[in-house]
């Protein structure tokens, strides 16, 4: 089933905060992502990338990413690039680096991390080849004095519209937080698989919360869920 486009989703955010982080620096690809349960990528834009090789990432290589938010969720960085946390030797012998970098002609990566309440909600990142050459102090100072307005965007504007939503979701159907999750990726067209791997959850339990959403939205199909929730969406917006 193709992914439903949500009202209010900040994909225009997302693709001009990547334009304007463009236009500042020389950057060979770049991403800008919402973090889901267990780290996993939501809501991706991506500027210059394939979104195939971004689930090589996730599927393959994200739990070997030094740059991986789950290792800097305690930290207070805003943004953070791998040679400022290992040396350049030690990077370039990363198997990380050696099996999914390389191949793809990236060397330097930078990251800038979003955060709501002490977590961290989203992030861009920023990846350049050997050619292009390391990021340099005044970039780096330039995407730090950058960091916060996009924060605040983020948080001003579409987070608390995203939560409008989902209580407007659930009272009108009773759903729980749960099922509110499982309605989420089921709009963003993700399979029962696909959706038990996202929130590590069994497919048996998927199906349960998947049939709990079909009786209290009074459908049968998941064609009709969506037509329906984004009919409630848009009377929202």
């Amino acid at each position: 089933m193709k992914a439903a486009e949500l009202p209010n989703f900040p994909r225009d955010f997302q693709q001009e905060s990547l334009k304007l982080i463009n236009s500042l620096l020389k950057l060979k690809s770049s991403a800008f992502y919402l973090v889901g349960p267990n780290m996993r990528h939501r809501g991706l834009v991506t500027h210059n990338l394939a979104k195939e090789d971004d689930k090589l990432y996730q599927t393959r290589y994200m739990h070997m990413d030094p740059l991986n938010p789950s290792l800097h969720e305690g930290g207070g960085e805003t943004v953070i690039h791998m040679d400022s946390i290992m040396s350049p030797q030690r990077v370039e012998q990363l198997a990380y680096y050696q099996d999914f970098l390389k191949p793809m002609d990236y060397r330097y990566v930078a990251d800038m991390f979003f955060r709501s309440g002490g977590k961290i909600i989203a992030v861009i990142t920023m990846l350049r080849s050997i050619a292009q050459g390391p990021f340099s102090e005044d970039e780096l100072t330039l995407l730090r004095k950058l960091q916060p307005f996009l924060e605040f965007t983020l948080n001003s504007v579409y987070l608390p519209e995203r939560i409008a939503q989902r209580k407007s979701i659930a009272e009108r159907y009773q759903l729980t937080a749960r099922e509110l999750d499982v309605l989420e990726l089921v709009l963003s067209g993700a399979g029962n698989k696909a959706i038990a791997n996202e929130l590590m959850l069994g497919l048996p339990t998927v199906k349960s919360h998947l049939q709990h959403v079909f009786r209290k939205t009074s459908v049968v199909t998941r064609t009709e869920l969506v037509t329906r929730i984004m009919g409630d969406l848009k009377v929202l917006h």
